[in-house]
């Protein structure tokens, strides 16, 4: 019976989203073609999804770990959280990149949990300037791990950036300290210009928003060097177009997860072998893996994405140190 209650929901959810969405005017659109999908193909993934054979590890402990207490004098140091959730610091500016703190994403305590805990300890984080916002799926906005980081900041609260639409959510949240961007916009924030770049994804927070909020990328152009934040995209020639506007990113943060099953998946994530193509695109000088090991939301097993990018690095002849998939607390200095 279990299954038959899936997907009846699942048809009822993707019907009335998709119904609405010939109805809407203000929804966002890639630039590029072909990165839709029919209602068909949606039911067909979210079943797909539902009854594919468990391929991930039981729920296991991430021992809590402290971000680095000594400031930053020189360079960039990036700690991977887990997912997409990173600290970026230079000597005068500390970033978070969608933070999940916590073991739940979705709408409540309750919704889905993560294989392990985000295992930072929160209180030991220092005080972050800039929130960085790719899109509002519940895996890079999470409600509850932003009220968590606003609450140490309260007499100085971190600015959030994020996407055209979502501004009324985070307002609806109680929050006042953000600001919307669209795909090209920039802000200074000290010595640090960032700019909102193009990605190729989508967005939906519930049953009748979808892509009724902006998605996208970060470059960071910091006097330390260039940061990229490619936040969910599927491959595309976005990466050498940044390059050729911006020139090549001293680092750049590339998802290698959530990339299966392939035929549906293409049009939203890339998988590792396409991760270091946009590497080589962007001539990027180091890059770090995100998007993987910490939510299973797609078909591929715990492992494959480590697995994968090392057998990408060595068909495209990319060092080790060039492409890193990071451990839980790792931290990296450039």
């Amino acid at each position: 019976m279990k299954p038959l209650i899936s997907i009846c929901l699942v048809l009822g959810v993707v019907a009335g989203a998709l119904f609405l969405q010939g109805r809407a005017s203000s929804r966002f659109r890639n630039s590029v073609t072909g990165t839709g999908y029919t209602l068909w193909e949606e039911i067909k993934v979210a079943w797909e999804l539902r009854t594919k054979k468990k391929n991930w590890p039981p729920r296991f402990e991430t021992t809590p770990y402290r971000a680095p207490a000594e400031p930053v004098l020189h360079g960039i140091r990036v700690l991977w959280i887990g997912h997409s959730t990173t600290l970026i610091q230079t000597p005068h500016l500390n970033i978070m990149t969608d933070p999940i703190l916590f073991d739940a994403i979705g709408p409540s305590v309750f919704g889905p949990k993560t294989v392990t805990n985000p295992g930072v300890l929160i209180e030991s984080l220092p005080v972050i300037d800039v929130i960085l916002i790719s899109h509002n799926h519940y895996d890079h906005l999470d409600l509850r791990s932003l009220h968590a980081l606003m609450d140490r900041q309260r007499t100085n609260p971190p600015l959030i950036l994020i996407g055209r639409g979502t501004g009324q959510l985070l307002r609806n949240a109680g929050f006042s300290s953000f600001l919307e961007l669209d795909w090209d916009d920039s802000i200074t924030v000290k010595d640090t210009r960032i700019h909102f770049l193009e990605a190729i994804h989508n967005s939906r927070r519930g049953l009748w928003d979808r892509d009724k909020a902006l998605w996208g990328s970060f470059l960071i152009e910091s006097p330390e060097g260039t940061i990229y934040y490619a936040g969910d995209t599927a491959y595309g020639a976005h990466f050498s177009e940044i390059y050729e506007k911006y020139g090549a990113p001293k680092v750049s943060l590339l998802p290698i997860g959530a990339y299966e099953p392939r035929w549906f998946m293409y049009r939203l994530h890339m998988n590792p072998d396409e991760a270091v193509r946009a590497h080589l695109d962007l001539h990027s000088q180091y890059s770090i893996g995100i998007h993987f090991g910490l939510i299973d939301n797609a078909g591929e097993s715990y492992d494959a994405p480590v697995h994968d990018l090392i057998a990408a690095r060595r068909a495209h002849g990319v060092e080790a140190t060039g492409f890193v998939a990071p451990r839980y607390g790792q931290i990296f200095q450039y």
